[in-house]
């Protein structure tokens, strides 16, 4: 259901959106839309501006565009233009060198210049930066951001007493005075600056010849010109470089090397940089890419040409690539063209041997050695982390993490620190910027450390390229955090950012990034406490990688969910469509996933937002009967006591939005109403002194193993297997131990019926009310004497000490209801209320019984008399502790874990051997839309209550959050009333 404030929110963005796409098309105001010019109050004036300063801001070009018919100045609004941009930390504007650099002087040198130095006079960290900004600085000024936090010590140190409330020292006095020695391709284009008398003076008679050639003939190829040439004249701030893009051309993105990791700006540009990121593939030429993401190709070359001159992307064909175009490069290229030949080989590895249990006749290699050395070390780690545990004395008050999946951590994504620097490499020469102790150490990136660019294979499988159709493998940003943190390995690194900027990682990159993987070891984590979860999860990515990269010929790519919902939902479909088969995902998944995908998906079968995993715990509860009791607490809840259904509990289970589980100790509820403030939350019984015992079991369940088959058969797993495919999918079933037998749901009903509080009340007060027609003098003297406070304390619920005197049950009552009742001796002694002749008689009969049961047995009687009540409650008892099972359900996940090494076995096996047919892929998008009506139907039931009419309800693109406070109780959904 969406909220009138989010369906606002969308229209808004529609709306913006509608209005950015009617500037780039040139529409005027005369044929802009009814609705649109209602945004700007039907006034002309406005949407000139608009269209003023959307121009600046997207660095539009003053020719062929609108705002060329509104404003007539054309060097005033390129003034203008890198003004704004170097006010908005933007990157300098390359598509537009031919006039700025040619004709206002600006190079990326003096412009990078002026935007550090704004930021060090307003005393900005290198933070605000935004991402590619950064790692354009970088290649062009050589500062980083130790550099920076040196600039900035350097000026506080300049700065005199004297100066602290007057003038500041001009920060372009510390910045330097040239730029750095920049990589240049031989297929670059030359073209001549804003060149001067006066620097005419400072050139050799070679740089002379080349000017004079620029402006007599246009611009050269860089490969056709002396090398020493090219690079002194760029230097001298007299030529600037173009990299031309054309249609036909393929790129292929590589582990990126100097991507500082700052910040995103949001802007048009820098989101059309993460799509085509996301997007690119290096057997799609550019044409086909701005044709799938429906852009326009000037857009996308411009935006492949910064990746191709930041060093974020490669260029794959070329026309350059000739042998005949090779031999017109000038002599001074050979030394460089040497080099290129005699690059580093991309790493040999060695094919992990993993799944001895799948037989020969799988297709394409799939066939492999289970990964024991893992799995030992998996093990052994287990068992050390179980003894630790055990003599760890706990405090009371101590709160510990949990993922998602329910394993102890003190990880949270949302407080990431930066990662810590790496020593360099065979396989990673140049280090990221953002590396504490190596930003500083800038690599000189001349004629001996320029990459391969055209003709060198990127990895060994370039010489018989993988195509058709491939495997996706979705992750999130946990695991690149996972992969960022702890210095698993020296290289891993850059592929963890790339993974994390580009979204992506190809098969053609995945030789080298399971060799970083290789060398991860969990013994390396011994000692190292929650630290191991990270090489566990390193270790058990790479073997995943292993089993299901071979199930297709194209190979795997790993995608990041993130960078897929940046994406609209067409244009993210068509590029899923034309790529990949299926998709696999790992879980559990802490991103947002908005729409479901289009082709067959092994992973959740709904559309996921913050509060996702509450509601999908308490729809698995609520369909099999089975769970933890549970409170599910709307957002402005206060928990004035432990709620009744915690009674016992000493350990609770909390989830958050935003967050990772954690536990915390029953008297500690109070802490709840601060998280309650923010946002609802979902809170479970875990266990009655210590936290509950955790088992994960894989399906779909192989019935031929004995253990398997033990679990296959549990009662919530035959429910589960009613409601849920738990065949055509996988994943995995979280049973959790808390110490309390759960006997299941005696009633078990599928619908939520959730009855209202006030209907509840008429219909005790209906059947409480007497059918005699009593005097007014009676009723008002039984008004007198009856309490004032009958019903509980949310006034929703009639308390059962409102019985009436003549009810059996009213000389019978609970200690609580004792308590509270009003004594009929009117006594004001505490001990008068808890005085009862009618309990006192049974208490002594009770007594008398079983003095009477212990002589017969120290008589040595053999048969004790029981009466017929007596044996037939023996029996029930019985028989709810023979139907009562010792683990119950916590949570299901749907896809491949990488936390746990036994349950990712088995479900790579399931895939490989049986899921991936295509009589399975088949039947997989039907399945998943069955289950999620399923699950958004119980949604539904769940918002309202049963006497309330609504309207048809819709389930928009974010999961709503709860109305009305739950309680999952004695196997099934109900109203929670407060206490």
């Amino acid at each position: 259901m969406k909220s009138p404030l989010s369906s606002r929110n969308m229209s808004s963005e529609k709306i913006a959106e509608d209005i950015a796409n009617s500037v780039r098309k040139g529409v005027a105001w005369n044929n802009l839309p009814v609705h649109l010019s209602n945004r700007f109050h039907n006034n002309q004036r406005d949407y000139e501006k608009y269209v003023f300063n959307y121009s600046l801001k997207n660095q539009l070009r003053f020719r062929g565009n609108l705002v060329n018919k509104i404003f007539r100045k054309e060097q005033r609004y390129y003034e203008l233009l890198v003004q704004k941009s170097i006010n908005t930390l933007g990157l300098f504007p390359y598509h537009l060198a031919d006039i700025v650099t040619k004709g206002l002087r600006v190079t990326p040198f003096n412009y990078y210049l002026d935007v550090l130095s704004q930021l060090l006079k307003n005393d900005k960290s290198y933070d605000t930066l935004p991402n590619f900004t950064a790692a354009d600085c970088l290649r062009v000024l050589g500062i980083g951001r130790n550099e920076y936090l040196s600039l900035i010590s350097e000026l506080k140190t300049n700065t005199t007493r004297a100066l602290l409330f007057t003038a500041k020292p001009n920060p372009l006095e510390y910045l330097p005075k040239f730029p750095q020695r920049i990589r240049i391709e031989p297929w670059w284009r030359v073209e001549v600056g804003f060149v001067l008398e006066a620097d005419i003076r400072y050139v050799t008679a070679a740089e002379r010849s080349l000017i004079d050639d620029l402006i007599d003939f246009g611009s050269q190829t860089a490969g056709k010109c002396d090398y020493h040439v090219v690079h002194s004249l760029y230097r001298k701030g007299l030529i600037y470089l173009d990299v031309p893009i054309s249609g036909e051309d393929k790129i292929s993105i590589p582990p990126l090397r100097n991507f500082v990791m700052n910040r995103v700006s949001g802007d048009y540009f820098e989101n059309l940089l993460y799509k085509i990121f996301v997007s690119a593939d290096e057997h799609m030429t550019i044409l086909e890419l701005s044709q799938m993401l429906q852009l326009e190709l000037d857009l996308v070359k411009q935006a492949v040409s910064l990746f191709c001159r930041l060093g974020f992307a490669q260029l794959k064909e070329s026309a350059l690539d000739s042998p005949l175009a090779e031999t017109k490069y000038h002599e001074s290229w050979d030394e460089y063209k040497r080099e290129q030949a005699l690059a580093k080989e991309a790493p040999q590895i060695t094919p992990l041997n993993y799944n001895n249990f799948i037989n020969n006749d799988v297709d394409g290699g799939a066939s492999s050695v289970e990964p024991l050395k893992a799995r030992q070390e998996v093990k052994d780690i287990k068992e050390k982390d179980k003894d630790k545990d055990k003599d760890k004395d706990k405090d009371s008050s101590s709160i510990g993490y949990l993922s998602s999946d329910g394993n102890t951590s003190d990880f949270s994504f949302a407080n990431m620190p930066t990662p810590s620097p790496q020593p360099a490499t065979k396989d990673s020469p140049q280090q990221n910027s953002d590396d504490p102790d190596l930003s500083s150490e800038v690599d000189d990136l001349s004629e001996t450390t320029t990459k391969p660019s055209l003709k060198e294979p990127i990895t060994p499988t370039d010489s018989f390229p993988k195509t058709g159709k491939r495997v996706g493998f979705l992750f999130d940003s946990t695991l690149t955090a996972f992969l960022m943190m702890g210095n698993l390995s020296p290289g891993l690194k850059n592929h963890a950012v790339t993974m994390f900027e580009v979204g992506k990682l190809c098969e053609e990159s995945m030789d080298t990034f399971l060799a970083e993987l290789e060398k991860v070891s969990l013994l390396d984590a011994e000692g190292e406490g929650d630290v191991s979860r990270y090489f566990a999860h390193a270790v058990i990515l790479r073997s995943t990688i292993c089993s299901l990269r071979h199930l297709l010929p194209g190979g795997l790519d790993l995608l990041r969910l993130e960078c897929l919902e940046c994406l609209d939902q067409k244009t993210r479909d068509r590029v899923l469509e034309k790529k990949y088969k299926f998709i696999i995902s790992s879980t559990p998944l802490t991103a947002s996933m908005s729409h479901l995908f289009s082709i067959p998906f092994f992973g959740q079968f709904y559309r996921s937002s913050d509060n996702s995993h509450m509601w999908t715990k308490l729809f698995y509860n609520h369909i099999t009967g089975y769970g933890p009791p549970s409170l599910f607490l709307c957002r402005g809840t206060v928990l004035k006591a432990l709620p009744r259904i915690f009674l016992g509990y000493g350990k609770l289970l909390v989830n958050i939005l935003h967050s990772d589980s954690y536990v915390i100790n029953s008297e500690n509820f109070r802490n709840l109403n601060d998280q309650l403030k923010n946002g609802c939350i979902l809170l479970q019984g875990y266990g009655i002194r210590t936290p509950g015992e955790l088992r994960y079991e894989a399906f779909p369940f192989n019935t031929k193993d004995k253990e398997q088959n033990k679990w296959a058969t549990h009662k919530a797993v035959l429910k589960l297997q009613e409601h849920l495919d738990l065949q055509h999918h996988c994943g995995y079933v979280t049973f959790v131990n808390t110490g309390v037998p759960d006997i299941g749901c005696e009633q078990y009903e599928l619908e939520v019926r959730l009855r209202h509080p006030r209907s509840k009340l008429k219909a005790v007060k209906k059947e409480n009310s007497p059918k005699e027609i009593v005097p007014n003098k009676v009723k008002l003297e039984e008004e007198k004497s009856e309490p004032k406070d009958l019903l509980s304390p949310d006034q929703t619920e009639v308390c059962s000490f409102t019985r009436p005197s003549n009810s059996p049950q009213h000389n019978l009552k609970t200690p609580d209801e004792n308590y509270f009742a009003s004594n009929t001796h009117n006594s004001n002694e505490p001990s008068a209320v808890y005085t009862s002749e009618d309990c006192n008689e049974l208490l002594a009969s009770e007594l008398a019984n079983c003095n009477m049961k212990m002589e017969l047995v120290s008589q040595g009687s053999v048969e004790i008399p029981l009466d017929r009540e007596t044996i037939q409650q023996m029996q029930q008892t019985i028989e709810e502790e023979d139907t009562a099972e010792e683990w119950t359900l916590l949570d299901v996940n749907f896809g491949v874990p990488l936390f746990d090494v036994d349950t990712n076995t088995r479900i790579c096996e399931q895939i490989v051997r049986n899921l991936s047919s295509e009589d399975n892929l088949k039947e997989l998008p039907r399945m998943s839309s069955e289950m999620s009506e399923k699950f958004y139907n119980f949604l539904k039931q769940c918002l309202y209550f049963e006497d309330e009419h609504v309207e048809q309800l819709k389930i928009g693109k974010h999961l709503p959050h709860p109305r009305i406070n739950l309680a999952f109780e004695n196997g099934k959904v109900c109203y929670w009333n407060g206490r």
